[in-house]
């Protein structure tokens, strides 16, 4: 009787892990469900996905981000998306963070590190965010950036100091360099950091 009791239970733990392969559940993220580089029309389409998915370089979806950089689809065509981080400095009061931008398609460099609203070949520009209840406090707007052409990053610094909560940084939208054709550098927005 005990025998059998045993059996059955063993048949039933199998059949729910049958059951649970097949259709993918517990499997946390739901990764094997992701999508490849090739079901969307554009790296900026593939990295608002890894965004949904709470993807970064610490948690890598591997089939959008397999060097696991944080910049999803790298060598689709454009509209481009890059992969932003936040950061503070309690010693010296600033904060901080960087932007990895994908390569351009056809090896041409990277894409979209520079130019704004006001001037297309200047810097490319930022918004520093708090997350508040109702409407998110702007911390520091249109703060330039530098650019590592040979890494395909944007570095930027605030000197402000910090009130402990969630931030993010939005960077603007690339102006045109003619009036013609579809923007390939859209604004984009990093998590949310929590700091300290």
């Amino acid at each position: 009787m005990l025998l059998g009791r045993a059996s059955g239970a063993y048949l039933c733990l199998l059949a729910i892990a049958v059951v649970a392969s097949a259709t993918g559940f517990g499997q946390g993220t739901g990764l094997a469900a992701t999508p490849g580089c090739n079901a969307f029309g554009s790296q900026a389409e593939a990295q608002d996905r890894f965004g949904e998915l709470g993807g970064s370089p610490g948690n890598p979806v591997p089939r959008l981000d397999p060097d696991r950089d944080g910049v999803a689809c790298e060598g689709s065509p454009g509209p481009y998306k890059g992969y932003a981080t936040v950061a503070y400095n309690p010693k010296r009061g600033f904060f901080y963070g960087t932007a990895s931008m994908p390569p351009e398609s056809g090896g041409s460099g990277y894409a979209c590190l520079e130019g704004n609203r006001h001037f297309d070949d200047g810097p490319r520009l930022l918004t520093l965010f708090r997350v508040r209840p109702g409407a998110d406090l702007v911390v520091s707007h249109e703060v330039g950036t530098a650019t590592k052409p040979s890494s395909g990053r944007v570095l930027w610094k605030v000197e402000k100091p910090l009130t402990p909560g969630r931030y993010y940084v939005v960077f603007e939208e690339r102006q045109h360099l003619t009036p013609y054709g579809p923007n390939q550098c859209p604004g984009f927005r990093s998590a949310e950091f929590q700091l300290p």
